[in-house]
């Protein structure tokens, strides 16, 4: 697996930004000292593995972003709706899946008129 700092750094930034967090807080709840997070936003050191995974965990992001950078770099929306997919809870599952069989229904019905 290679590391790609300026990507990892990239995505870093952005994530933390996105959640509104400091870069103090953002050192705290992944327990590293401000100093090494601040290297790595700045491209100036490679995340360990376990920073790494706990970065990757704690935003829930994809890993391929930062490991294979070069890869297109758009999600598709099947992607999105799997990422997001696993930060809901049960009953949010539900809705979703009632929502999605409502619709599926609307268009059998719209095909069989046809």
């Amino acid at each position: 697996m290679t590391y790609h700092p300026k990507q990892f750094g990239i995505v870093l930034k952005n994530a933390r930004m996105n959640q509104k967090l400091t870069q103090a807080e953002l050192a705290e709840i992944l327990d590293i000292s401000l100093p090494y997070l601040k290297d790595l936003e700045r491209f100036r050191n490679n995340p360990s593995y376990e920073v790494f995974e706990k970065v990757i965990r704690y935003f829930n992001l994809s890993a391929d972003t930062v490991i294979y950078p070069n890869r297109n770099l758009t999600e598709s929306t099947y992607q999105k709706i799997e990422r997001l997919l696993s930060q809901c809870n049960e009953g949010q599952l539900q809705v979703i899946l009632a929502t999605t069989e409502a619709l599926l229904s609307v268009n059998d019905t719209l095909s069989e008129t046809k």
